[in-house]
């Protein structure tokens, strides 16, 4: 596997609140990207307590012969939720702090990934010259979405696109939801954060893999959606699983 990655505050935040891992072990690789929110930096503190944590928590466990990815996922992020909001409490000027957090951790082994997420993050896999997202959005417009009172129109211009509905540090208990995907040898996950999504579209982001291929296609992405505004920050993994490279034929 190839992974390329990078990290942008985007044209209209003073700092970049999105953290993002790669970590790879002889059997089990993780990604994960985060994106921050709250006052001041808050939302930087956010993010960078959940993916030291996530990264943490798996350098420790991913070893073992015990080791399930699901239960990896439920559990970092757990341990991540509670170090957030002890943060939150200790320190005023981080009250109320959160972040999201969507992470693949891929079996080697088993050709593998599986996918898990609490807010807005997304993970797409690409596979047959097809874009699909895994994740679904934990915000107050994809509800609305689900039961029929916007068009997927309107929800592109909602005043209120950009409230999520769960975070990790909001809650006492944070749910992840978990998706198990087998990969074949031409699939690509990508991971970003909604500094992407909200300035580009699924079909934008695949055009672009498929023109200039994964390893330029991250600087090309970025490019593009700061291009189109930039106005939150912009995180993207790109995990290209491809053998014969067919994903980049027109």
């Amino acid at each position: 596997m190839r992974v390329y990655c990078e990290t942008n505050k985007g044209l209209m935040r003073e700092n970049n609140e999105d953290n993002f891992i790669v970590e790879e072990s002889d059997r089990f690789n993780l990604y994960a990207v985060a994106d921050g929110m709250g006052g001041h930096k808050a939302g930087e503190v956010a993010s960078s307590i959940a993916i030291d944590t996530v990264r943490k928590y798996f350098k420790k466990s991913c070893g073992k012969k015990d080791f399930r990815a699901p239960s990896f996922i439920i559990e970092s992020i757990e341990a991540a939720n509670s170090k957030i909001r002890d943060e939150a409490l200790s320190k005023e000027e981080c009250s109320g702090m959160g972040t999201t957090i969507t992470m693949a951790v891929v079996d080697l082994t088993l050709n593998i990934a599986y996918i898990g997420n609490v807010g807005d993050s997304r993970a797409y896999v690409i596979k047959n010259n097809k874009i699909m997202q895994i994740t679904e959005d934990h915000t107050y417009v994809n509800e609305l979405l689900k039961d029929g009172k916007i068009t997927s129109e309107e929800a592109k211009h909602h005043p209120k696109r950009n409230v999520i509905t769960r975070a990790v540090g909001s809650e006492e208990y944070v749910q992840a939801d978990i998706f198990e995907i087998e990969l074949f040898g031409n699939d690509v996950i990508l991971l970003c954060t909604d500094g992407l999504t909200t300035h580009l579209t699924d079909e934008n982001i695949l055009d672009i893999i498929k023109e200039y291929g994964c390893s330029e296609s991250v600087q090309r992405l970025i490019k593009l959606a700061n291009d189109n505004g930039g106005t939150d920050n912009i995180t993207i993994i790109i995990v290209d699983n491809t053998i014969r490279g067919e994903i980049y034929d027109r």
